[in-house]
């Protein structure tokens, strides 16, 4: 799902039907218990905390793929094909808030010696 919705090209559908998927298997993640209860080298324990944070890290990136509109980088938007450094030039930083949601903020980029400038190929 993750590299059919939320792949390098997307569009606001797509995302859209990612963060709902995401949403949904989050849920049905909070309903699976493990089998194994042992307290030493229990992979499946590891395992299903590991896919607990994968689909914390998923609907982040959703999430902030969902946002930004614009093309950037590996992040290319179908429906914002053109970069747009006045609005997002910027760092996407997300929070998994206490309630399961994703809040959004922004940090300035500090640019070095290289200027942005648009690829050319």
């Amino acid at each position: 799902m993750m590299m059919d919705n939320v792949g390098v090209f997307r569009t606001a559908e797509m995302l859209d039907e990612a963060v709902v998927r995401l949403r949904t298997f989050k849920e049905r993640f909070s309903r699976s218990s493990i089998m194994d209860k042992g307290q030493r080298w229990n992979t499946e324990l590891l395992e299903a905390w590991e896919l607990g944070c994968l689909l914390d890290l998923a609907e982040a990136t959703a999430v902030a793929a969902q946002a930004r509109q614009e093309s950037r980088g590996a992040h290319f938007r179908e429906d914002f094909p053109e970069r747009d450094d006045q609005n997002w030039l910027k760092h996407s930083l997300a929070w998994l808030e206490r309630d399961g949601s994703i809040r959004l903020d922004y940090k300035p980029v500090t640019l070095g010696l290289y200027e942005p400038a648009k690829r050319t190929y």
